[in-house]
């Protein structure tokens, strides 16, 4: 019997940790013990079921520490370790942002497929990182948007 952490399970595309012979048993997520709030933001063509072209989540502690994960632009989940480090218990501002989106070209390997240009998809990370971290940082404070409401049209095609 063994644990794996989650950003160690994915290995590659169709690709996990699970060795010949073995099974998965379960599941364990750890509910952080501090108020958060978190923002996923996902860019797709539809509303609803479709693969993602691109996505980031943002999770704000009480503490004013960070997680950042980008997904569907890389071989596997990828997260913003720089990011986090970055934000670290700073107040957010538009320069700290920029410098975050400034991380994101090295943190994010995005291909050019059928869906979207490996161009497209850096700039919508820069685009999607930032209004998923204002937002997060709202909702900690019990000022944001409610989770579930569907800004798509505000800024052409994502979800938050």
């Amino acid at each position: 019997k063994r644990r794996i952490p989650i950003f160690d399970w994915f290995r590659g595309p169709r690709k996990t940790a699970l060795k010949k012979g073995e099974l998965v048993t379960g599941i364990e997520i750890t509910i952080p013990k501090k108020k958060n709030a978190g923002c996923y933001a996902k860019l797709g063509r539809y509303t609803g079921e479709d693969l993602a072209q691109a996505s980031v989540l943002v999770l704000a502690l009480a503490d004013h520490t960070y997680r950042v994960a980008f997904g569907s632009v890389g071989p596997v989940p990828i997260r913003a370790r720089q990011i986090e480090e970055l934000l670290g218990e700073e107040e957010i501002t538009d320069i700290l942002i920029a410098h975050a989106q400034a991380l994101i070209p090295g943190i994010v390997t995005p291909i050019t497929d059928i869906r979207a240009s490996k161009e497209y998809r850096l700039q919508m990370c820069q685009v999607m990182f930032e209004r998923a971290l204002r937002t997060a940082v709202s909702r900690l404070a019990g000022v944001g948007p409610e989770y579930g409401i569907n800004v798509t049209e505000q800024i052409g095609g994502v979800a938050v």
